[in-house]
C-alpha cells in the first residue's frame, strides 16, 4: 500500500531514494526487505533489463541475470518454453493511470480511483455520538471551532490522531469530547510574509516539507537557514505515513520532552499565535510556551492558531541535531536546535546573539542559558570551546537516575552537538573567506551531512547438480504462470 500510494501520487517514475523513503515507516521485517526493494526498484526505471525482454550481456555475449548481476541462462530464448512465450506476448500494456479524473464516466482504465462523486461532494459539519457518551465534532470554520471550544473547554483537538490514538489505546486515556480540525481553513495557512513564514497549526508535516523546499528554492540562502534546519530535521521525523497525517500544532501542543521540532522553534525565535473563544489573538515566543512536562501556555478556552517563523539574517546560522538508536522512524535520545548571529567588529567576528536548546535531557526543551550569556560578545574562534564545554555541563545536568538512562552517553551528546555546530559555523565562514580557523580532516568530517546510499543486496545459491531437488532453488512449475498473471 505504501508503494501504491507513491505511484499514484507521482506523475513521473519515482527515484530509488523515494521508493526507500516510502517504505521507511514499515518496521515489520519478517519477510526481509531485499526482495521487496528489488521488486519495487523496477518502478524507478533505472535499468531496462528489469522490465524488457532484452537482458544485458557481458563481453562474451552471455546474458546477465538482472537479479544477481551474474551470467546466467534464465533469459535465453532456448530456455523459454512455448507456454511462457505465448503468455509474454499476450500480456496487455495499459496506459498510465489518470491522477485526478473528476468525470468518472470518462475513466476507462482498469485501476480503481477515488470516487469522483465524493470529490465533488460538499463538506458538511459533523457530529457523531459514540460509546460511553463520547462525542466527535468536525467544524468547517474557525468560528464554529471556537464555539465548540467555549462549550467544551476540555475537548481534545484531533488532526492525524497519531498521538491521541496511542494515548487512548495504550495509556487508557479517555476523552469525552473530540473535535476534528482537519477542515478548518484558517488553521491550514502556509504563507510567505515580509517578516517570515506563517504556518497554520493544522498543517501536516509532509505539507510543511514540500512548502519549505519551495521557499528555499525561491529565497536567498541567508534568509532560509531556519527553513533548512527544520527541513533537515523533518527528514528523520517518524516515517512518510506519519508525516502525512501528523500536524505542526499537534507536535507542539503535545509538548513531548523528545520532540524533534520544539527545540528548533525555540532556537529560531519562532512565535506562536494563540486565539481564544472571543477571537482575541495573543502572541508568545516559543521559548516561553513550554511550562512543564506535557504542559504548555494554553488556557482551556484557547487554541494554537499558527506559527510565525522569522527569516534569518545575514551571518546568522541555524543547525539541527538528533541522535537516536537508528536513523529512520525512531525517537530521539537527545536532539537540539542551535542558532548564532555573528557581526564584524574591528576586524573580528563577534557573537551578537545565540540560542542553544536541547531536547531529551529534561521535562521540557532546555535552554543553555549560562552558555548563551557567556558566548555573547565573544570572538568566534577555537579559544571558546573549552570554557563553553564546562558551562554546558553546568547548564545541562543529567542525574544518574535520569529517565531514559544512558546518562554518560547522552551527556557527551550535548557537548558533541555544540562542537559540530561550532565546526559548521566556522566552515560556513571559511567558505565566505571571513575566517582563518582551520581543522584537520577528522574534525571536518563531523560537519558532513549523513547520506545513506541506496540499498543493494544479493543472494547467492550454491548449486549442486547431484541428488534430489530438496534444498535447491528450483522454480515451481506454475511460478511463471502466476507471475505473468499478476503482471
Amino acid at each position: 500500500m505504501s508503494m501504491y500510494a507513491l505511484l499514484r501520487s507521482s506523475k513521473r517514475p519515482p527515484t530509488e531514494e523515494q521508493i526507500e523513503d516510502s517504505l521507511a515507516g514499515n518496521l515489520c521485517r519478517c519477510t526481509g526487505y531485499r526482495p521487496i526493494i528489488d521488486a519495487f526498484r523496477v518502478f524507478a526505471k533505472t535499468d531496462d533489463s528489469f522490465y524488457t525482454g532484452s537482458p544485458s550481456e557481458n563481453a562474451n555475449g552471455q546474458a546477465i541475470c538482472p537479479s544477481t548481476g551474474k551470467p546466467c541462462s534464465c533469459r535465453n530464448e532456448t530456455d523459454v518454453g512455448a507456454d511462457e512465450s505465448s503468455l509474454l506476448s499476450s500480456v496487455k500494456t495499459y496506459l498510465p493511470c489518470s491522477y485526478n479524473e473528476i468525470d468518472g464516466n470518462a475513466y476507462s482504465e482498469k485501476e480503481l480511483i477515488f470516487p469522483p462523486e465524493l470529490q465533488l461532494r460538499k463538506y458538511m459539519p459533523l457530529k457523531l455520538n459514540g460509546f460511553n457518551g463520547v462525542r466527535w465534532y468536525r467544524p468547517l470554520k474557525l468560528e464554529q471551532l471556537l464555539h465548540l471550544k467555549s462549550c467544551y473547554p476540555d475537548a481534545k483537538l484531533i488532526i492525524g490522531n497519531s498521538e491521541v490514538g496511542v494515548e487512548t489505546k495504550f495509556k487508557n486515556a479517555q476523552y469525552k469530547v473530540m473535535i476534528s480540525v482537519t477542515h478548518v481553513p484558517e488553521l491550514h495557512t502556509l504563507r510567505v510574509e515580509e517578516d517570515g513564514l506563517q504556518i497554520g497549526s493544522a498543517v501536516r508535516l509532509a505539507q510543511l516539507q514540500k512548502f519549505l523546499k519551495e521557499v528555499i528554492a525561491e529565497r536567498g540562502s541567508h534568509e532560509t537557514s531556519s527553513c533548512q534546519a527544520i527541513l533537515g530535521q523533518l527528514k528523520w521525523f517518524a516515517g512518510t505515513q506519519v508525516r502525512n497525517v501528523a500536524s505542526v500544532g499537534g507536535n507542539i501542543c503535545t509538548a513531548s520532552p523528545i520532540s524533534d521540532l520544539n527545540p528548533l522553534w525555540m532556537a529560531t525565535r519562532a512565535k506562536f499565535q494563540i486565539i481564544d473563544v472571543n477571537n482575541n489573538v495573543r502572541t508568545t515566543v516559543a521559548k516561553d510556551f513550554f511550562l512543564g512536562y506535557r504542559e504548555v501556555d494554553l488556557e482551556a478556552d484557547e487554541i494554537l492558531l499558527s506559527v510565525i517563523l522569522p527569516w534569518t539574517r545575514p551571518f546568522e546560522y541555524v543547525k539541527e541535531f538528533k541522535q537516536a538508536h537508528r536513523r529512520e522512524d525512531d525517537i530521539a535520545l537527545v536532539n537540539a536546535g542551535m542558532r548564532v548571529h555573528v557581526t564584524e567588529a574591528e576586524g573580528n567576528w563577534i557573537v551578537s546573539d545565540v540560542s542553544i536548546v536541547y531536547g531529551g535531557v529534561a521535562a521540557v526543551p532546555l535552554t543553555a542559558a549560562k552558555t548563551e550569556k557567556f558566548l555573547v560578545g565573544k570572538k568566534l574562534d577555537n579559544g571558546l570551546l573549552d570554557e563553553t564545554f564546562n558551562l554546558l555541563k553546568e547548564d545541562i545536568p543529567l542525574a544518574e537516575n535520569a529517565p531514559g538512562g544512558m546518562v554518560e552517553f547522552r551527556s557527551s551528546l550535548t557537548l558533541s552537538f555544540f562542537f559540530k555546530f561550532f565546526l559548521y559555523v566556522t566552515h560556513e565562514m571559511n567558505i565566505k573567506g571571513l575566517s582563518n580557523e582551520r581543522f584537520d580532516a577528522a574534525n571536518m568530517s563531523a560537519i558532513q551531512s549523513y547520506t545513506r546510499p541506496v540499498t543493494v543486496g544479493t543472494q547467492d545459491y550454491e548449486l549442486v547438480g547431484q541428488g534430489s531437488a530438496v534444498g535447491q532453488p528450483m522454480v515451481h512449475t506454475s511460478a511463471m504462470l502466476q507471475v505473468l498473471s499478476v503482471v
